[in-house]
């Protein structure tokens, strides 16, 4: 997958390593800085040591966060689903817990109290 950040001009300094050419290019007419894949952390400091400007390593560094998802993706909505999910059990569990303290108590007053009595003497 090719990921892309704007970046409004590339510092001249900066000539990416023959090995990479094929994975990360800059399109001037767009302003658009491109990488294809994942980014290792290897790459991104061998990236990042072509040169200090800081919108070059602000772009670089959006790239590398892109280029990370694919791997690592962020919390889908299954997790959302999930959360969800247990936070109605404990709604449930808590309210069949209340329901039953409630009813033992209410049994319990309205119970007779027996006595018994002995005729024997």
């Amino acid at each position: 997958m090719e990921h892309s950040v704007k970046l409004a001009n590339l510092p001249k300094r900066v000539v990416f390593p023959e090995r990479l050419k094929e994975r990360v290019h800059y399109d001037p007419a767009r302003g658009e800085f491109l990488f294809r894949g994942f980014m290792t952390k290897c790459t991104y400091d061998e990236l990042a040591a072509l040169d200090d400007d800081a919108d070059y390593r602000r772009a670089l560094e959006q790239l590398f966060v892109l280029t990370s998802e694919e791997v690592a993706p962020r919390a889908s909505s299954r997790s959302a689903a999930a959360i969800a999910l247990v936070a109605l059990a404990a709604v449930v569990l808590a309210a069949a817990i209340v329901w039953n303290v409630v009813h033992q108590r209410r049994d319990a007053g309205n119970s007779v109290p027996m006595t018994t009595v002995s005729t024997a003497s």
